[in-house]
């Protein structure tokens, strides 16, 4: 099995799609662990606010597979890539093969977006 970090957020109706989110991956995934979530301000573009998170669980599928997982429960959660508002993104932004350790600095240090920093090692720290 393999553990996969994925971060979550939203900025339309941001509360309620996360726990959305959240509920879809336990649906498919079983046991999930989520990070708690956080208000972030929109980089880059005139937005409002996100809610993120981070949430970590553990597959078989591929990383791809999975990617393309997160991407159509986005379309079905009202994700629309056109606008600046954002109903659903879910990002794989770790992938840990546990027979190799966990470097959790290193890690830590692979994801990009530095809001998920802290609530990625707060979950890797937990295991």
């Amino acid at each position: 099995m393999t553990v996969f970090v994925l971060g979550i957020g939203s900025n339309v109706n941001a509360e309620y799609q996360c726990h959305q989110m959240i509920a879809a991956l336990e649906q498919q995934f079983g046991e999930v662990r989520v990070s708690e979530l956080v208000r972030t301000k929109a980089v880059g573009l005139k937005a409002p606010d996100y809610m993120n998170g981070v949430v970590c669980l553990e597959s078989d599928m591929s990383a791809d597979a999975l990617q393309q997982w997160c991407k159509i429960l986005e379309e079905q959660l009202g994700r629309d890539r056109e606008q600046s508002l954002c109903a659903a993104d879910i990002d794989l932004l770790l992938t840990v093969n546990p027979a190799e350790g966990l470097l959790i600095e290193k890690l830590v240090n692979q994801v990009e977006e530095p809001w998920f920093r802290p609530l990625v090692a707060e979950l890797l720290n937990d295991r």
